[in-house]
Parts: structure tokens; sequence; C-alpha cells
């Protein structure tokens, strides 16, 4: 009967003792003392120096190397092997996918070993946060590192707002009037990276292009270094993270600089904006660019038509990760229908409390965006006040509500009062937005709706956190 270790096939095979001196020698850098030993216990006669592994390619002489489980066995177990098919085991498709799914695991390990680490040393120390990327009025609007949103419907001017980000991160001039008071810091330079995903490349995405460096004060035939931009337009919905990252990779080889990354438009960047799991995956693909690239991010997303909800589960999880979510839009008049006056609204500000919303123009003289005359504001916001619109009840509703529930009579007087509204105007408005849940959030930058409900005879308005 054959000795069950010589039956052993691929993977793992002995080579039978050799008299050759040149072939002694060839194996002696594979010579493992212990398996050896414990060959020659067993009844195979193997020669001093001419014991390799067979794996596909030979393995190195390693004291450490793990040792098969048979050559723990005694004589006894090793006999009753002796009709086992090991070749047939060993290669099974379920142990291969285990040891890969075993590798994953360890590789996870290490990776959230070291980021233990590291957030361990920075928490000894005192933690001094980056000032803002971005700031209005002395409130800081893009943080640095951050994932960001401008949202609009077809037309409201909203990547002509994200070209004015990206012309105000390149210019040496922040002051200027046309960056509409936004500011950066001017101690800090920054590489821009701009990523289309519509545009036709031969008129539409030059003359965008032609913008951003005029606004920020270059020449149409100036080509600054810190401006890099692209398509994804022609690459297939499945390899456009690809496409992303490798562009990204080959800018970040070539700067030192914080990347300042827009991606226009970022429902463009996945197959379908109605998967949960592939906009979960977009902006975990984001998010670790982030880190990975030392880089912060303005995406661009077109709102479902009729409401004032980003496009689909991607748009939904985008108002979940940005720690910023700009609105822009143009406000109605009494007939429903656009005036020429475009609201920026703050939906989110994850680090501090909301300013109030910027109100523009565009103009044709300017090829872009304008802040709006201060007379024409004042009579439309006092035109939306009598109107009782619902996207200002829901914000007053966030301040109103911030410390609790409050008694429903006790809402709608304030309501009443403030917007100048009949009692039934005010009670039919916060009933549409408990039904339509249109984007709310509270001063943590948590998404809230609004909710109601009864305690005896008492009947209560309160903000619910929204998963």
């Amino acid at each position: 009967m054959n000795h069950p270790i010589s039956r052993l096939a691929t993977p793992f095979l002995p080579v039978q003792e050799r008299d050759d001196k040149s072939q002694q020698e060839q194996f002696k850098d594979f010579t493992l003392d212990k398996i050896r030993q414990k060959a020659y216990e067993t009844g195979i006669k193997l020669s001093r120096t001419s014991y390799i592994w067979k794996t596909g390619i030979a393995i190195e002489h390693n004291e450490d190397a793990h040792i098969l489980p048979i050559y723990g066995m005694s004589d006894d177990e090793l006999a009753a092997t002796a009709n086992h098919n090991f070749a047939a085991e060993i290669g099974k498709p379920d142990n291969l996918k285990e040891n890969i799914r075993y590798s994953q695991k360890a590789q996870n390990l290490d990776h959230l070993l070291e980021r233990e680490r590291l957030v361990s040393n920075a928490a000894t120390r005192s933690v001094v946060f980056s000032p803002p990327l971005v700031s209005r009025m002395d409130t800081g609007i893009i943080g640095r590192g951050t994932l960001n949103i401008i949202q609009g419907a077809y037309g409201s001017h909203k990547s002509r707002l994200a070209e004015l980000f990206a012309a105000l991160m390149l210019t040496s001039d922040p002051n200027n009037p046309h960056f509409l008071g936004f500011s950066r810091s001017m101690l800090e330079r920054y590489c821009v990276c701009y990523i289309d995903t519509e545009r036709n490349q031969s008129e539409e995405l030059p003359f965008a292009i032609q913008g951003i460096k005029l606004k920020a004060g270059y020449t149409v035939i100036d080509q600054p270094p810190d401006f890099r931009f692209t398509s994804i337009k022609a690459i297939e919905r499945g390899h456009r993270f690809d496409g992303i990252e490798a562009f990204l990779s080959h800018v970040r080889e070539q700067t030192t600089l914080h990347m300042f990354c827009l991606i226009d438009v970022v429902t463009d960047a996945v197959s379908d904006f109605n998967d949960a799991k592939e906009s979960m995956r977009l902006y975990d693909f984001i998010g670790n660019l982030c880190d990975k690239h030392d880089a912060t991010f303005l995406l661009v997303i077109h709102q479902n038509p009729g409401t004032e909800k980003a496009r689909g589960h991607t748009g939904t999880e985008a108002a979940n990760k940005a720690s910023t979510v700009i609105q822009i839009g143009f406000e109605k008049d009494a007939s429903g229908n656009d005036t020429d006056l475009i609201r920026l609204r703050y939906l989110k500000l994850r680090r501090g409390k909301r300013p109030e919303p910027v109100y523009l123009q565009y103009r044709e003289d300017a090829n872009g965006l304008v802040l709006a005359e201060a007379d024409q504001i004042a009579a439309h916001i006092n035109h939306r006040k009598h109107k009782a619109d619902t996207e200002d009840l829901a914000e007053r509703l966030v301040s109103l509500l911030s410390d609790g529930p409050l008694h429903k009579h006790e809402v709608w007087t304030v309501l009443e009062s403030e917007f100048k509204a009949k009692n039934a105007t005010i009670r039919e408005r916060l009933k549409t937005i408990i039904e339509q849940h249109p984007p709310m959030y509270d001063d943590e930058g948590r998404a809230v709706r609004l909710s109601d409900y009864k305690e005896s005879r008492n009947q209560f308005y309160k903000l619910v956190t929204i998963d």
C-alpha cells in the first residue's frame, strides 16, 4: 500500500530521495528540518537536502512556515488517511473562496488597526480645526475635506454657481464683487479639478472653461497649471468611477496643493440613480477620495421635477452625506410663474447656523449671476410672507420646534402672526409639509420631518429625525 503522504498530488508533493549531489545542491534552500524529521519518522526516506514543496512555484526556506496537519499525526492516524483524496479536497472552490475571504478580513483588520493608531495619536494632542475653504459674511460654507452639494431644477443656473466657486478657488482676487460675497483664504493656493458629465466638448464645455478662467482673472488663452478639467461623458457608466479615480490620481501625482474637485452632474457617474446600493457606493467612493487625495468635493445634482428633492436615491443619499447642501432656483410670482429673481438657499450647513437666503439675478452683460437689488428682494420677501409658502414655513418650523414639541394652537398663532395668513391657510400648509416631507435640517445638520401627535385631548407638532 502506498504511504498516504506519497499519494499527495498538487498542490503539495514531496520530492523523493535523490542521490545526485547536483540535484541535492539545487534543492537545499527549501529544506524544512522539522518536516524532514517527521517524514523520516513516518517511514519516508528523504535526503537531507532534497525536500521541496510544489505549489505551482517553489516556496523559499522559512522556519516559521505553516506545517500541514498530517505532519503532526501518529502512524495510525496517517494510515487512516491512506484512501483519502487529498488533492480533490485541497482543490475545492469553497476552500479557495474561504482563503480569499480570510485574506480580505486580514487586510480589513490591518487597515482598521492602522486607523485606530492614527486616531489614537491625534486624540492625545490638541485638535485645531482647519478654517473653511469658502465663507460668506464670516460663516463657513464649505469645509476642508468635505462633500458638498448644489441642487436645482433644470435651467436654475446651478452649473454657473459651481463654475463661480471654481473661479473663486483659482483667483488671486477673491474679494471681487462678482463672487457674490463668497470668499476664501488668501494664504493658500488650490488645484481645481472640474469633471463634466453632460456637455458637448466642441462648444459647451470649452465655453464653460473659458468662463471660469475669465472670472478667475485669467485670459481665454491662459492655461493655469492649477486648473485641470476633463469629461467622462464618453466613458461607459460602469467604468466612470475608475475614470474619475484615474484622473484625480494623475493630478495628485503632479501637485501637492489641496484639490477642489467639482463633478457636474454627479447622477451621471452612476448607472441608476434610483439604486440605493449604487448611490451609497458612489458616496463611499467620493468620501474615500477626499481622504486619499486630500480633496474637497462640490457635486452638482438635478432636482426631481416639481419637487425640492434631489434626484433619486443618489439625491437622498447626497443630503445625508453632504456637509453643505445649497439649493438654487427661480422664485415664483403670484401666478406660479418664474420671475427673474433667483434664490440661493442653504438647505443644510453642518458647520453652523444656516444663513439667510441670498437673492440673485442672471445678467447677460456679466455672463453670470449677480446680487439682486435690495428693493426687489424686500418686495418679494413681503409677497412670500403673505403667501405663507411651504418652503418658508418649513424653514421657520425648524427653529420654532428646535427645543421640542409645541402645542398646535401655539404653532398656529406664531405662524399666523409672522406670515400674516389665515388660520385655515396655515393649517393647510402644515398638512402639506407633513405629507410631502420637504427638505428640512435641524441645527446639527440632521434631516428631519414635521410630525404631529396627540396626548389625551392635547395635540402637538414635533420634529422627527430621519434615519
